[in-house]
């Protein structure tokens, strides 16, 4: 080593080492001290340890490699008189070389970032002049770059904006009062044919080489606002279709129902006094009499179906338990009748609206009995389980848990191609052979709807039905208004 200093190498760095493995004997030079590296814990260490990427260089041939802690070394490798000594010596690359590559490296990726943002980016100086423009910010005014560069800010606003920006400029710099620069806010754009449009534009500031450079950043609010805007008028015209609804409602309810009770009043009338009408004559007084009943149960249904959204009250905790036990007491007698066994299992407290919820249950343990065989009795399963998130892959529902509710009979059951059809208002598939109106299960459909859910139905003609309504099991409060 005392040869190595005489000539000099320790204005470098050196390192002896020995064997292919390159295990580091003895190290030297102030490089060390400049790359922070102790030369008193090297020895002992492979070499390759010091690196990223280490890979055995070829015998005096120089070759760049990056220490751990990011700096680029240049390595040179002779062997030593000694059998199996090799000397190493390290040096940084010239300065000027290193930081040059190094800033074409940065600036290259940066410039890529700039060019592929989906928002316009743009630099002023103080004066207000475009220094650049990113290819959105050129895709947003309709401008090709090079009409920009060079021209006041000014010309992409329309006024009054345009007329006073510099004035703006001026006085943030004279008084560094901010309306933009650091804070952000919305401001209207100018076309190169003209038009106008929003945009979210965010300013920073940045000082280089003492010189003031302003960085804005232009997002294109259009497609939001058209999306807003579309929403607006959604809402409108479903307020609308709500207020019709309930014209239509309040309609039923009164001046429907008026001529209905009269004519089965007077029907009524004519079939005590219908002493002097022939059998025929009673036929026809008593069809007319059916039909209007049948008319006022239809209207009486079609109110429950509207009053689902327009009654609707505020959600709260529902125990499906005491929930199934009360509606099993409304339906006491038609259960005896039908001699109906029904088995509940344990169900969940959720959050829901209790008068649709009691609805829903009541309509279907009702069709469950009605809809039985002829000289069989109705059995009737209802049980739950909660499904977590994502363990229902093709689930429209996006809450943490869901609760489905199976409602399972033994019943007549329907032809599966139909378990979409019965759910539509007023459709029946066994005709007039039972009674109803066909809109129960549109009920149901609302009400799960209504609770940010959805009900499906599973049936084999003659062996028996199972309705699965899913919900949340916890509400977001304005879904009930959907």
């Amino acid at each position: 080593m005392k040869v190595l200093e005489a000539a000099g190498y320790l204005n470098l760095g050196i390192i002896t080492a020995k064997g292919n493995d390159l295990v580091i004997v003895d190290a030297k030079g102030i490089l060390f001290e400049k790359i922070q590296i102790n030369v008193l814990d090297l020895p002992g260490m492979h070499l390759s340890n010091l690196f990223e990427q280490f890979s055995f260089p070829e015998i005096g041939e120089p070759k760049l490699f990056r220490l751990k802690n990011g700096i680029s070394l240049e390595i040179c490798l002779a062997p030593l008189p000694e059998e199996d000594f090799f000397l190493i010596s390290l040096q940084l690359r010239s300065n000027y070389v290193l930081c040059s590559e190094e800033l074409k490296d940065k600036e290259s990726r940066l410039q890529a970032i700039i060019n592929t943002a989906v928002d316009g980016i743009m630099t002023i100086n103080n004066r207000g002049i475009v220094e650049s423009m990113n290819p959105a910010a050129s895709g947003l005014f309709g401008y090709d770059t090079k009409e920009v560069i060079g021209k006041n800010i000014s010309m992409l606003m329309p006024d009054p904006d345009k007329s006073r920006h510099d004035s703006y400029l001026r006085n943030y710099q004279e008084t560094g009062h901010r309306k933009v620069i650091g804070i952000g806010r919305e401001v209207i754009g100018l076309r190169k044919d003209g038009s106008t449009f929003q945009i979210q534009l965010s300013v920073s500031e940045v000082i280089l080489n003492n010189r003031i450079i302003f960085t804005g950043i232009l997002h294109d609010l259009s497609a939001q606002r058209a999306a807003e805007e579309q929403i607006r008028r959604y809402a409108m015209e479903l307020e609308r279709s709500n207020s019709e609804l309930q014209d239509f409602a309040y309609v039923s309810s009164h001046d429907l129902q008026e001529p209905l009770r009269k004519i089965r009043a007077f029907g009524d009338r004519l079939k005590r006094e219908a002493n002097e009408l022939n059998d025929k004559s009673i036929d026809y007084l008593e069809r007319i009499i059916n039909a209007a009943e049948r008319m006022q149960n239809l209207i009486n249904d079609l109110l429950s179906f509207s009053r689902v959204s327009t009654n609707a009250k505020a959600f709260q905790k529902l125990d499906l338990n005491q929930l199934a036990a009360e509606v099993l007491s409304d339906l006491e007698v038609t259960i005896e009748d039908s001699k109906a066994v029904i088995e509940i299992g344990d169900l969940p407290t959720i959050e829901g609206e209790s008068i649709q919820m009691r609805q829903l249950f009541q309509n279907l343990i009702g069709n469950a009995i009605k809809f039985r065989k002829a000289d069989i009795a109705p059995h009737i399963k209802i049980y739950s389980e909660i499904v977590e998130q994502g363990s229902s892959p093709g689930s429209k529902l996006n809450n943490e848990n869901n609760i489905k509710i199976y409602f399972r009979d033994n019943g007549i059951g329907f032809d599966d191609q139909y378990k979409d059809k019965i759910f539509q208002i007023f459709q029946r598939l066994e005709g007039r052979k039972y009674e109803g109106s066909g809109i129960g299960l549109a009920i149901c459909k609302r009400i799960a709807t209504s609770h940010g859910g959805d009900i499906e139905a599973y049936s084999t003609l003659d062996v028996g039905s199972t309705f699965v309504i899913t919900i949340p099991l916890n509400q977001n409060q304005s879904i009930q208004n959907l």
